[in-house]
């Protein structure tokens, strides 16, 4: 049974040396320190293939890995490497022939450094391929340290024979803060953002981004900024700024990046290269969000039509590697790739979830119609503006009917629809449906506003639209000016009046900015109860006193 495997850049060369390099990395080496013999020898297979070499070594002194090659992608390394637990920790040793002898202190290239972090070494000893005059080799010795630029620290530097052999232990390695052993499962997430001419703007954004980051479930740990100026087509932020971001996500201990724009699939796969790290765009995330919150068979159905359409294009396949062949004519070949099956099952899948999307279209669509003889009403917003809050303050359900409000991003995805019950003088009540939406957002992903056309069809029915408005939100106005224009986007017709939300816990500076753009705006407070008996008031007069609805204002997107 082989202790080492050999691996990287392996195509092209001969059996005799492979057999040579597999010799190499049989060979054991001291606890501390390692076998100058062996060392040597490496250096001579370093030249002739031109390629650099490294040994990942265990606790025992044996050879695991001989890597041909630069270390650019981590996850390539461990995938070779034995799993452990956390009980029988392997402490690695990282040993580096280098390919570029004029660096006399032989200074860390950042994608091996970042990949080497991965590995968690105690040390790694990097040496020059080439030999001075007397036989010697420039040596250093390094240790994970991620407060330093590079991520690592210098130890010592010296020729080989005295690396090899060290008078003493070496220190304990600082690379334990970079291990992932955290007590608890929660994500940790950098967030990487553009900052546009528009300082105050690109925060509210982060701001928002944050809290979309811990709607799903995920902790954000770290932001990385660049001011936005050349676009750069394959990765939109800068190389140099890159190689910063990744060791920023060794130091934090992130295991997914988070952008603030949508990528393309090309620009997701260069980034997640230049990172090794999982990367993900705002628009996925909202997905995500979607897919955890989706309860009904119905709000399932969409998101998952939402999530094909937006992974289709982004699709990775292994080319021939998965090919399938066929038999007869037109079809001998390289065959059917795994890639294009992936694509064709997605296809059918969509094909499959538009038409009961369809049939869900027809279902809502009677059930409406048994709700003709009833007024309706719907609360629409920005996400989080309070207008779970505010239908169960209205109808006074119990926690038996009422629906679920929390402080977070998306916390209802589902429509749902009460009864409003009005008393009137005569002992009689009068009643109208009440529908609390899913929130809205800006940049909204296309994908997800076309799959939820169905569930947005209870807004474009109702004969009233509340526009739930959290006035103690300093970014308020633009959350508005979002609002009205995703309405006008699906050609609303309804009557539309605001509602200035958490009035109890709102600057006076921003009652006064929104009565400026809307006189007819009405101030109530969810959870105190203020302002709801005049907004029932004025339900009333619009649904049964022949109040034109004419007569209120219709806020529209030049007014903001």
């Amino acid at each position: 049974m082989k202790q080492a495997r050999l691996a990287g850049r392996t195509k092209g060369l001969r059996p005799s040396k492979q057999r040579r390099l597999e010799r190499l990395s049989h060979t054991r080496h001291p606890e501390f320190g390692a076998d100058e013999r062996t060392l040597e020898l490496l250096a001579n297979e370093v030249l002739e293939i031109n390629q650099p070499i490294h040994l990942i070594l265990d606790n025992r002194g044996l050879c695991r890995l001989l890597w041909i090659g630069p270390l650019e992608k981590s996850g390539e390394l461990l995938a070779y490497l034995p799993k452990t637990s956390r009980r029988q920790r392997i402490n690695w040793r990282l040993i580096s022939c280098s390919l570029n002898p004029h660096r006399e202190e032989l200074e860390l290239d950042s994608r091996d450094a970042i990949a080497a972090l991965d590995l968690s070494p105690v040390s790694w000893l990097r040496f020059s391929s080439l030999s001075d005059q007397v036989g010697t080799r420039n040596s250093s010795l390094w240790q994970p340290d991620i407060s330093k630029g590079c991520g690592w620290k210098l130890l010592r530097k010296g020729l080989l024979g005295e690396l090899c052999n060290p008078s003493q232990e070496p220190p304990p390695s600082l690379g334990k803060t970079n291990s992932q052993d955290s007590s608890n499962n929660v994500e940790r997430v950098l967030i990487l953002v553009l900052v546009g001419p528009d300082i105050e703007r690109s925060e509210r954004h982060l701001a928002e981004l944050e809290g979309l980051v811990r709607s799903a479930g995920a902790q954000p740990v770290a932001v990385a900024k660049q001011k936005q100026r050349a676009f750069n087509p394959q990765t939109i932020w800068g190389q140099g700024k890159l190689q910063e971001i990744a060791l920023e996500v060794r130091r934090n201990r992130a295991s997914l990046v988070i952008t603030d724009r949508e990528l393309t699939p090309g620009q997701a796969r260069n980034l997640e290269r230049l990172l090794a790290c999982s990367v993900m765009d705002r628009s996925e995330l909202i997905l995500d969000i979607f897919a955890q919150r989706a309860s009904s068979s119905s709000g399932r159905l969409q998101v998952e039509l939402a999530q094909l359409r937006y992974r289709l294009p982004r699709l990775l396949g292994k080319g021939h590697a998965l090919s399938r062949q066929g038999g007869g004519i037109g079809t001998r070949g390289p065959g059917e790739t795994q890639l294009e099956k992936d694509r064709r099952a997605i296809a059918k899948r969509i094909e499959k979830l538009k038409g009961e999307l369809k049939e869900l279209k027809k279902h809502r669509k009677i059930v409406r119609s048994r709700r003709d003889s009833l007024p309706r009403v719907a609360l629409v917003g920005y996400t989080n503006a309070g207008k779970s809050t505010l239908l169960n303050a209205l109808c006074g359900l119990t926690s038996n009917n009422k629906v679920l409000a929390e402080d977070k991003l998306f916390a209802t995805l589902d429509p749902t629809t009460r009864r409003l019950l009005l008393p009137q003088l005569d002992g009689r009540t009068k009643e109208l449906l009440i529908t609390d939406t899913v929130g809205f957002i800006r940049d909204l992903p296309d994908p997800l506003r076309e799959a939820f056309r169905a569930t947005l069809e209870e807004t474009l029915e109702a004969d009233v639209l509340l526009l739930v408005v959290d006035l103690s939100d300093p970014d308020w106005h633009f959350q508005l000016k979002t609002t009205q224009w995703l309405l006008d986007s699906l050609s609303t017709s309804s009557v539309r009046q605001v509602l200035a939300n958490k009035i109890d816990h709102c600057e006076s500076g921003a009652i006064d900015a929104i009565q400026k753009i809307d006189q007819n705006v009405m101030y109530i407070s969810s959870t105190s109860g203020s302002g709801l008996k005049g907004l029932k008031n004025w339900l009333q007069k619009q649904f049964w006193e022949n109040s034109p609805k004419s007569a209120l204002r219709v806020s529209s997107q030049e007014n903001l």
